[in-house]
């Protein structure tokens, strides 16, 4: 009975915390197309002793719209690898992404040729900011790398 009631106070003593997170696209005018909210969860553990045992992350998969496309950029958080996907990606246009760390400087430009790219982010922790450019329009992301 103890071990049970023991249980029960560690699974009430779950906590929940959300963290919000806002990416813009913008048309080749600089004018605001779309605004998306992206909320992380997280969750820590108490054991026994009151102790936190495990805090876990879940980011949740965001998608913006750019026109008739959509952009989804995952995982975000990341630990250095993030995933760019682009439904239908129209192959006639100049098609790019370019990484920037906090700070503003370019990190790295990549050219977009299938509709799931990968990125790579090699510098440290912290906030990066990607621009997805297809064609005359650009999606702005913040990613977080841990």
């Amino acid at each position: 009975m103890k071990k049970l009631i023991t249980f029960l106070i560690a699974f009430c003593a779950i906590s929940y915390n959300a963290v919000s997170q806002i990416s813009f696209t913008y048309d080749a005018d600089g004018n605001m197309e779309s605004r998306t909210v992206v909320t992380l969860k997280s969750a820590s553990f108490v054991n026994e002793e009151g102790n936190v045992e495990e805090e876990e992350t879940i980011p949740e998969i965001v998608s913006a719209e750019l026109g008739k496309q959509t952009i989804t950029v995952y995982p975000n958080p990341t630990r250095g690898k993030i995933l760019v996907e682009i439904q239908p990606l129209n192959h006639e246009e100049e098609n790019f992404m370019r990484l920037f760390n906090s700070q503003g400087q370019l990190i790295e430009t990549v050219n977009i040729a299938s509709e799931r790219t990968p990125l790579e982010i090699a510098g440290s922790a912290g906030v990066y900011l990607l621009d997805v450019h297809l064609g005359s329009n650009i999606s702005k992301w913040k990613i977080i790398k841990q």
